[in-house]
């Protein structure tokens, strides 16, 4: 990935994988029947070596015609089949220079593609099975398999062909899903792989390492492993022939034979912080181990709902002796890294039609300070806003709408970001329940044709897009306000506010039982005996004499016809 390899000469040394590993991205599984509404979970980030960084989000449509090719900068050319299936991607702009990186895939078929989690091998390993120029690299990988499997298990078996006939560029972490199951797929070399299909009732979150640990290699029904056929090398004489196999019970732990003797905390502490999150009551959990093994699937506490794994994302070690937010620990590693461009997450329905059965939700920039939109699979094209190509700043992409919050609320997360999250998260549950609502919809219009079903699911998603790009601006406004007032010079962060989310101004009043009249540019509130002015685009308050009272964080102030206030401004009308 040549987005990392940018900075790899530069951590090199602190890195126990070799320096062409790229070590970005953080991935995460919910098995259905550890989810709390029976989906399949798999997700994404996608992390760069810069905090700017263009992602789009795009359809490919279903193409039959032959002599057709995937290729990729680094020479690897892959023929396709006559027919390709059409299939939604997440690609880099256009002039990025290093290829498609189509990140997060879903196709007509019910097929949930996502890559890749870049990993790394012990330099012992590594000199038995080098990675191959030439070969097989993230910047195409999703995109080819979802263009043309109609399983995981088809993903998996596609994948591992071809491995064995191109060779792989990089070591690669991929998840694949359908309505039936999920699969991971690691690549510890050129020619060498393992693939496992994961436990239902279980969940993973793992960073940069490679995960698979003890395997059982007469378990053909939950495993592929390269076999020293078809141009592969067998895995299991490969790891004998670089002395490193750690066998349990007599048999291979991968993780611990491929890899060094003792885990990198840059990426086994996001490991760990899954775990420690998901099922806190592990012994012995609640404490980090650098040289400790986590386990690549583990049991919940409690079934976890994608609202979860979106808060997963958010995840800086908050209530741990790694909080990223004390000045110590500031040169870490966390699962919600500013240099995320995008974060994916997909969810597979059991119940829905083929085509549109994966729902994606994808936030753009990185999650912490950003939101988290859905869209079906069956969608036949994205919202404009999606596809604004280019590396530079527009205001017309969603991409930057979305991440200028987040550069804005980081700038200061002591002050801003919270109100932040609290403003998100509130959509976020908003666009859950709504999608349950949907639910029904979808199997009612794809009753009636393909076709209405496609128009439906499209419609809903650039609805879904359309309203949280609204509410992007909404939140920019008022957080860029509070980012400027809060820009002082005084000792001690004298004067400065906390950000709290913005509201819809009369409703909010309404609810805490306010009668809102108004005068032109006046909102006149009153309550019992008790009056209050205020003015459109003002801070000030006045009470019933006329009296200056007090002031707003930041203006009330109008978008789309709606007047939005901070959160809690009822309580400062006393």
């Amino acid at each position: 990935m040549r987005r990392i390899r940018l900075i790899v000469c530069v951590v090199a040394f602190a890195m126990v994988a070799t320096t062409a590993g790229a070590f970005a991205c953080t991935g995460m599984y919910v098995g259905k029947d550890a989810s709390t509404d029976g989906t399949t979970i798999i997700a994404r980030s996608e992390d760069q070596g810069s905090g700017a960084y263009n992602k789009m989000f795009k359809v490919q449509k279903r193409v039959t015609k032959a002599g057709r090719y995937m290729t990729d900068i680094n020479g690897c050319k892959v023929k396709l089949p006559t027919t390709t299936y059409k299939y939604t991607y997440v690609p880099d702009s256009s002039d990025a220079g290093d290829g498609l990186y189509p990140a997060s895939c879903t196709n007509e078929y019910g097929v949930s593609v996502i890559g890749t989690i870049s990993t790394g091998v012990s330099e012992a390993y590594e000199k038995q099975d080098a990675v191959v120029d030439n070969g097989l690299r993230e910047a195409m990988l999703p995109a080819l398999i979802a263009s043309q499997v109609k399983t995981a298990k088809e993903a998996v078996d596609l994948l591992a062909k071809l491995t064995d006939k191109y060779g792989s560029a990089e070591w690669n972490t991929l998840l694949f899903a359908d309505q039936k199951e999920a699969w991971i797929f690691e690549g510890y070399g050129g020619h060498t792989y393992c693939a496992y299909r994961m436990p239902s009732d279980m969940v993973a979150v793992f960073g940069n390492q490679c995960m698979i640990g003890t395997v059982d290699q007469s378990d053909t029904a939950n495993y592929v492993f390269s076999n020293g056929k078809n141009g592969s090398k067998d895995l299991f004489a490969t790891i004998d022939a670089a002395g490193t196999a750690v066998k349990e019970d007599g048999k291979y732990n991968i993780a611990k034979s491929v890899t060094e003797s003792s885990r990198d905390e840059y990426s086994n502490m996001r490991t760990w912080e899954g775990h420690r999150v998901l099922a806190p009551s592990t012994t012995g959990i609640s404490t980090y181990n650098n040289d400790y093994f986590y386990s690549l699937c583990f049991k919940p506490d409690s079934k976890v709902s994608v609202l979860d794994i979106m808060s997963l994302y958010r995840d800086r070690y908050e209530g741990t002796d790694y909080d990223m937010s004390k000045s110590e620990n500031a040169s870490r590693r966390p699962i919600a890294t500013t240099r995320s461009s995008d974060v994916h997450i997909t969810q597979v329905y059991s119940n829905l039609p083929k085509d549109s059965c994966d729902l994606q939700w994808l936030a753009m920039g990185n999650a912490e300070h950003s939101v988290f939109v859905p869209a079906f699979s069956g969608i036949t094209d994205t919202y404009s806003a999606y596809k604004v190509d280019g590396t530079a700043y527009k205001d017309s992409s969603a991409y930057w709408l979305f991440k200028r919050n987040c550069t804005l609320a980081e700038s200061d997360r002591a002050y801003l970001g919270q109100g932040t999250k609290d403003f998100w998260a509130a959509q976020e549950k908003s666009e859950y329940a709504t999608v349950q609502k949907q639910l029904a919809k979808v199997t009612s219009a794809y009753g009636k044709s393909k076709t209405n079903g496609r128009a439906y699911v499209t419609s809903i998603a650039k609805t879904a897009v359309k309203n949280q790009l609204n509410n992007s601006n909404v939140l920019y406004k008022a957080l860029l306000f509070t980012s400027t007032a809060n820009n002082n010079d005084r000792a001690n962060n004298a004067r400065k506010a906390t950000f709290t989310a913005p509201v819809k101004f009369v409703s909010q009043a309404k609810k805490a039982g306010f009668t809102v009249k108004t005068s032109g540019s006046k909102y006149i509130l009153t309550k019992d005996a008790a009056k209050f002015t205020l003015t459109l685009n003002s801070t000030a308050i006045y009470n019933k004499d006329g009296e200056y009272t007090d002031d707003f964080i930041y203006p009330i102030y109008k978008v789309n016809g709606v007047v939005y206030a901070p959160a809690g401004f009822t309580d400062s009308l006393k």
